[in-house]
C-alpha cells in the first residue's frame, strides 16, 4: 500500500468515525439515478464523478483525490457541516427565531466566502415577510447560503473577515498589539504568511478578551475539532 493511499484510508475512517459520532447517516448512491439525491448532505465519488442536485440546491461534494489536498477537504467539510447544522438547527424546528439565529453564528463565515451573499443573505434576514410561508423562507435561505458556500473563500474575503472581527478588540488592545493584528492579517492577505498566523493571533486574543457574539462565531468551528489541524495547513 503506498503512503498517499494509506493517508487516504486514514482520512476516510476519521470522516466516518466523526460522522457517526455526529448521528449523520449514511447512505449509498446509485450514481445512474440521481434525480433526488436529497436528503443526504455530502458525496465523496471518483475524480470526475458529479451527483445532480435539485435545480434550487447545491450539494456538497468532494472527489477521493482531493481528500488528502486540505483546502479541498476545509471547503467540503465547511459546507457539509453547515448544511447539517442547518437541517438540524433551522429545519427541524422552523421559526424565524431558529433561522435569525443561525444567521448570525455564521456570518463572518458567510463574510469570508462571498461578500455578495453575505450582504444579500442579511437584507434577505432584516426583511422577512409574515405573508411568505416560513418553510419558503427557510428553502430560500438555505439555497442563498449553500450557493454562497459553493466556492472556497480567497485571501481577500478571508482578510476581510478577519479585519472585521479584530474590530471587536480595538478597545481592549494597546496600539502596538492592534498593529500587529493588523499587520499579520495582511501579510496573510499578501501570501506572506499562511492562514493559521491571523487566525491563531485572533483565537489567542478572543480567549484573553472573550467575546459572546465573536465565540459563538460559527467561523472558529464550522466542522468538528477532529479536523481543525486543517486550519493549520491552509
Amino acid at each position: 500500500m503506498s503512503n498517499s493511499d494509506r493517508q487516504l484510508q486514514e482520512k476516510l475512517a476519521l470522516l466516518c468515525h466523526v460522522v457517526k459520532d455526529e448521528k449523520i447517516g449514511i447512505m449509498q448512491i446509485d450514481l445512474q439515478n440521481r434525480d433526488h439525491p436529497l436528503p443526504i448532505y455530502g458525496y465523496i465519488g471518483k475524480e470526475g464523478d458529479t451527483l445532480a442536485s435539485s435545480s434550487n440546491f447545491t450539494l456538497p461534494q468532494l472527489s477521493l483525490e482531493q481528500i488528502l489536498q486540505p483546502i479541498f477537504l476545509d471547503h467540503f467539510l465547511t459546507q457539509f457541516f453547515t448544511l447539517f447544522d442547518y437541517q438540524q438547527r433551522v429545519n427541524q424546528s422552523l421559526s424565524k427565531g431558529a433561522l435569525i439565529k443561525f444567521h448570525s453564528r455564521y456570518k463572518y463565515l458567510i463574510m469570508a466566502y462571498s461578500q455578495v451573499a453575505y450582504r444579500e443573505l442579511g437584507r434577505y434576514i432584516a426583511n422577512l415577510s409574515d405573508e411568505i410561508p416560513l418553510d419558503e423562507i427557510a428553502s430560500k435561505y438555505q439555497q442563498k447560503l449553500m450557493k454562497a458556500l459553493s466556492v472556497a473563500p480567497n485571501r481577500e474575503g478571508q482578510t476581510n473577515a478577519l479585519m472585521h472581527m479584530a474590530g471587536y478588540f480595538k478597545r481592549v488592545l494597546n496600539s502596538q498589539q492592534r498593529q500587529e493584528m493588523s499587520q499579520t492579517i495582511l501579510l496573510y492577505r499578501q501570501g506572506i504568511v499562511p492562514f493559521s498566523k491571523p487566525y491563531d493571533l485572533l483565537q489567542y486574543w478572543l480567549t484573553i478578551y472573550p467575546d459572546d457574539y465573536l465565540v459563538n462565531q460559527r467561523y472558529f468551528s464550522p466542522y468538528p475539532s477532529a479536523f481543525n489541524y486543517l486550519r493549520s495547513q491552509l
